[in-house]
């Protein structure tokens, strides 16, 4: 009887298979979790710059400015506002017109990437502009 004094070569081609599919296996998972890295930053940087035309939304006038862009990082936003009420005068509670108008307006916001829309998102605004002085004392 003869010992055995090492691996055989087909021991050896097993022995590399083996640790080759699970070489492959190991790349598979790193590179699905470098995607999965990848996706969770854009729609990170996609929420926040969506966050900050939300921001930036309040500050437009709508009466003054209608429509518009403003960019936002990479990103670019453009607003188109339409008029959802006429304006109409305010209440003083006294009978007579306030010293404003007062408009309801749909905005739509949509948040765009090298040419391409990526989100959209309507809301509602309110504007007002002063039209009448207050009575002097």
């Amino acid at each position: 009887m003869r010992a055995s004094r090492g691996f055989t070569l087909l021991e050896a081609i097993v022995a590399l298979a083996v640790l080759s599919a699970a070489g492959l296996a190991m790349f598979a998972a790193m590179s699905q979790s470098m995607q999965m890295i990848r996706r969770a930053q854009e729609a990170r940087a996609l929420d926040s710059a969506m966050r900050e035309a939300l921001a930036i939304a309040e500050t437009i006038d709508p009466i003054a400015r209608a429509s518009g862009e403003q960019a936002i990082g990479e990103f670019e936003l453009r607003w188109r506002a339409e008029p959802v009420e006429p304006a109409r005068d305010n209440s003083t509670g006294y009978l007579e017109p306030g010293h404003y108008q007062v408009s309801l307006f749909d905005v739509r916001l949509d948040l765009w990437s090298q040419g391409t829309r990526v989100r959209s998102l309507d809301t509602r605004r309110a504007a007002w502009r002063q039209v009448r002085e207050p009575p002097t004392l």
